[in-house]
């Protein structure tokens, strides 16, 4: 049996697992893998554990052609009937395999090989049962649309009925390997419905541990046998499909599914970190970044998907020749592409080919521009410089006639040429959760260089004395908003804010939520905010469910300034081996848990003298029967103290720092800020294994503890009764304390571990990279973030005084009183000729000066924006300065009085 699978070289670190798996259960067979580009410099054949072919192995005539017309994925896929007729041609025993490079093999195949041997022609259907109709992805309709089986795996037999299949579905992939679901093509896979109506023999594969993937798992739970094998349903897993993974999000299991969750199945996630592991092993966080070879034209012209299907149409015409991989048929293309439409697709506007092909496959420009041969031609090339979002390249703009001429045109300022900024608005001088990750948002967003402008918000029953250089009133800003507000609380700020601060603004809310299921009660919050931010997977899984608007998982910002040294006397800290836990009684009793980390730390140290255990909170006294359940909970043992209070920012920060070991039993958490500033200095951390908190902790970086899901009940508001969320283990919980006091080493491993992850993962550079980088793509795509000036009131009436001069004076139409008074009519309008010619000079010249005058306003508006933003952000780099002055004060101090005591205990 030769198997084969197909690549792109940043794909290389998954063909190695594969490979590397497969010859475990299969030592002796021989495995190939198809790189697709350029790998020369990047990978080295005698190193890998595949061999390593090239298209140019395969015999494939044109293949720049099918890269030109192909994403990567896409022609990953359209050569597989070439690569499957070349390992046949070199198999001992007439049987070829094809396995996509995302997977990984647990068992041995020999029944699968035997099928091939004997069927000629193996398939895996996408299923095996019916998915329940419950709204979910994927659905059956996403399961009809991609095809009946799955073509991550097929197996062929050489014969005659091999080189007739290979040679038909070459031939159809040669150019139809596309995704295009309405046409019915999704990419090779459509194809293979066919075949076994052609087939002389085939064979469908029942077995249910076999390509196991997101699509059928639901049915196929994994599990682990007595023996520690690992099971799919009660069947031997043999091949997990991992269609969708993302080696930094282990526990989403797939992008293209929300129906299993991957934190409720402790042995699927464990399967799915074990994965993630072995792509970092091998070399997957450098291999991603490495560049596609195909992805622009020797011209650098990027080939989107649009650029790619206006290459196919001119392909099938014949009016493309050579490589545009080469200078001379990348230029070709452009010229192709930038060359009038024909006239009834509006070409004499200045319309495109390009343009004419963008329109054509697109709806919302053929609701927008239904007729191009008459008025919405021009309509369509002004959208194309002005709005087109990035639909359309710089380079593929067309240059048609600007609708009213002028001497000296003023050249127009894109949208992304405007100020860019973002006004944030928060809790940021809050001693609260949701506070202090907006005052994160904007470090990350100053370590991006992103202007910021930070609007305080009142918080209630929260006290306020965290420093924070900010505004305090709306005054105008940016035309991106950044409003980190939760769903309960944004309609209240909406009424305070008015509607001045949403008016012709992209709206960004970063809201928090602790349960997988959104309440009902707050979904007409989205109707402030045009996207969402999501601080963790688990959070971003539940608005997704839900949302009207996008939602995108930012990582949240972690750090710990000034290097806090521990300080345990002067917190007033018990001495040896402590314990800690830290909460806010207005976040519910029952789900941060408390009482089940008092139990777990009974049962782990029932005594005094081996551990203690510190209970930090706040805003006890607006709970008064919680906090009192807090104090009996924990009376009567001498080793667990409890401190309702406030400290500090700095304190607060020395608190985690003085400790050896942070825990929380949690029932869930939207992210855990405790628990990931805890590992951010290098403490282990003990927490359950459920909720936003795997974002970061894995069991190689933490102890995670085992939970099972139950239904919240009533008292807990405003969590719904009938929703779920984890029970902890606290007998589990209470091993994993007494753990991490007897192995020393193996907590500083994985707390050092931990540090180094989450330094890594979530580092003020790191988020502020990807939010720059989100808010530059709204910038430039949102035509409606403009900016206060750009949709005032004036700006307005300069556009309609505009469009009257365009048009011009009309004196009415024709009398009836015969042609005498047509003649008097011709006469009148001769004279005046050059009185209205005069006139209408006069009135451009002034539109013109009120634009040019507009723009100057708004220059000036935006320069004084910067200036405030940029003089804010010096205030808040001069806190942090102090901040770090006064703490490396109180490190020296500490260690004078350190050896002052050494020196008298010396001397005693």
């Amino acid at each position: 049996m030769h198997v084969c699978t197909i690549i792109a070289k940043n794909y290389v670190a998954h063909a190695r697992v594969l490979a590397r798996s497969f010859a475990v259960q299969h030592p002796d067979a021989d495995f190939s893998a198809l790189v697709i580009d350029d790998h020369d410099g990047y990978l080295s054949a005698e190193d890998e554990p595949f061999a390593l072919v090239t298209p140019g192995d395969l015999g494939i005539e044109r293949f720049d052609d099918m890269a030109a017309l192909y994403d990567v994925v896409e022609l990953c896929t359209a050569v597989k009937p070439w690569l499957l007729r070349w390992a046949l041609a070199r198999s001992a025993d007439g049987a070829a395999m094809y396995l996509d490079p995302d997977m990984c093999v647990y068992a041995p195949l020999d029944e699968l090989i035997a099928c091939v041997h004997e069927h000629k022609l193996v398939l895996s259907p996408h299923s095996l049962d019916p998915l329940p109709r419950d709204g979910k992805r994927p659905t059956e309709h996403h399961i009809l649309m991609a095809g009946a089986y799955n073509l991550g795996f097929i197996g062929i037999g050489a014969g005659a009925f091999a080189e007739e299949l290979l040679s038909w579905w070459s031939d159809r992939l040669k150019t139809d390997c596309i995704v295009d679901p309405e046409h019915g093509l999704f990419v090779d896979q459509r194809w293979i419905d066919l075949v076994p109506g052609m087939a002389p023999s085939f064979h469908v594969l029942r077995d249910r541990g076999f390509n196991v993937a997101y699509w059928n798992v639901s049915a196929r739970p994994i599990g682990r046998s007595e023996d520690g094998a690992w099971l799919a349903g009660d069947e031997p897993l043999r091949l997990y499909h991992f269609s969708g993974f993302d080696l930094d999000s282990p526990l989403v299991l797939s992008r293209y599914q929300d129906r299993v969750r991957v934190y409720e199945h402790r042995e699927l996630a464990e399967l799915c970190v074990d994965y993630a592991r072995a792509l970092r092993d091998a070399g997957a966080e450098k291999a991603l970044a490495w560049p596609y070879t195909y992805a622009a034209t020797a011209t650098g012209l990027q080939l989107t998907t649009d650029v790619r299907r206006a290459y196919r149409e001119l392909l099938a015409a014949g009016e493309i020749e050579g490589s545009i991989f080469a200078p001379e048929g990348a230029g070709l293309l452009l010229d192709k592409l930038n060359a009038p439409a024909p006239p009834h697709l509006g070409g004499a506007s200045g319309v495109t080919r390009y343009l004419a092909s963008l329109h054509a496959r697109h709806a919302h420009l053929h609701r927008a521009f239904p007729d191009l041969a008459d008025v919405d031609g021009p309509r369509l090339v002004e959208w194309a410089r002005t709005h087109s979002r990035g639909e359309v390249p710089e380079a593929l703009l067309p240059d048609g006639p600007d609708p009213r001429p002028r001497a000296q045109p003023r050249p127009r300022r894109a949208a992304h040429d405007r100020a860019f900024g973002v006004n944030v608005a928060g809790y940021l001088k809050a001693e609260l959760g949701i506070g202090e990750v907006a005052r994160r948002a904007i470090d990350a967003l100053d370590a991006a260089g992103v202007p910021v402008l930070p609007l305080a918000i009142a918080a209630p029953d929260s006290r306020e004395r965290h420093p924070f250089a900010h505004r305090g009133v709306w005054q105008g800003g940016y035309p991106i908003n950044l409003v980190c507000v939760n769903a309960d609380a944004l309609p209240g700020f909406a009424h305070e804010a008015g509607p001045g601060f949403f008016e012709h603004r992209d709206t960004i809310g970063w809201w928090w939520w602790e349960l997988a299921e959104f309440p009902e009660q707050w979904l007409g919050s989205f109707r402030h905010v045009d996207e969402l931010w999501a601080g963790s997977h688990f959070v971003a899984e539940a608005f997704a469910a839900v949302a009207p608007v996008p939602v995108t998982r930012v990582p949240v910002p972690v750090s710990v300034t000034d290097s806090p040294r521990p300080q345990r006397e002067r917190l007033g800290l018990p001495g040896g081996f402590l314990f800690l836990f830290a909460f806010d009684h207005r976040s519910v009793l029952a789900r941060k848990n408390p009482l089940g980390v008092i139990d777990a730390f009974l049962q782990a140290f029932p005594e005094p003298g081996e551990a203690s255990l510190v209970l930090k909170s706040i805003n006890g006294e607006q709970r008064p029967d919680d906090r009192d359940r807090v104090l009996r909970a924990a009376a009567g043992h001498r080793h667990i103290v409890v401190r309702d209070e406030y400290l500090e920012p700095p304190d607060k920060d020395r608190l985690v720092a003085s400790c050896d070991c942070y825990v929380s039993l949690h029932r869930s958490e939207g992210f855990g800020m405790t628990m990931a500033e805890a590992m951010f200095l290098g403490k282990p951390v003990i927490a359950t294994g459920y909720s936003g908190n795997l974002d970061y902790m894995t069991p190689e970086n933490s102890w995670l503890v085992d939970y099972r899901l139950t239904e919240i009940g009533p008292g807990a508001d405003p969590y719904m009764p009938g929703a779920r969320w984890a029970d902890p283990n606290v007998e589990h919980a209470a091993a994993l304390m007494r753990a991490v006091v007897e192995d020393p080493e193996e907590a500083e491993r994985r707390a050092q571990r931990g540090a180094r992850d989450i330094r890594r993962a979530h580092s003020p550079a790191v988020a502020g990279a990807q939010m720059a980088k989100l808010l530059r793509d709204i910038a430039t795509r949102v035509p409606a973030a403009r900016g206060d000036w750009e949709n005032s009131r004036a700006r307005e009436h300069v556009r309609g005084a505009d469009e009257l001069v365009r048009a011009g004076s009309q004196l009415g139409p024709g009398s009836r009183a015969g042609a005498a008074r047509r003649g008097l009519r011709r006469l009148v309008l001769r004279v005046m000729k050059p009185h209205i010619a005069h006139q209408r000079r006069i009135d451009g010249a002034v539109i013109d000066a009120l634009e040019e005058l507009t723009a100057e306003i708004r220059a000036l508006t935006e320069r004084g924006f910067a200036v405030e933003a940029l003089s804010l952000a010096g205030l808040r780099d001069v806190e942090r300065r102090l901040r770090e002055l006064v703490a490396a004060e109180l490190a020296a101090q500490s260690k004078r009085i350190d050896g002052l005591t050494r020196d008298d205990a010396s001397v005693s």
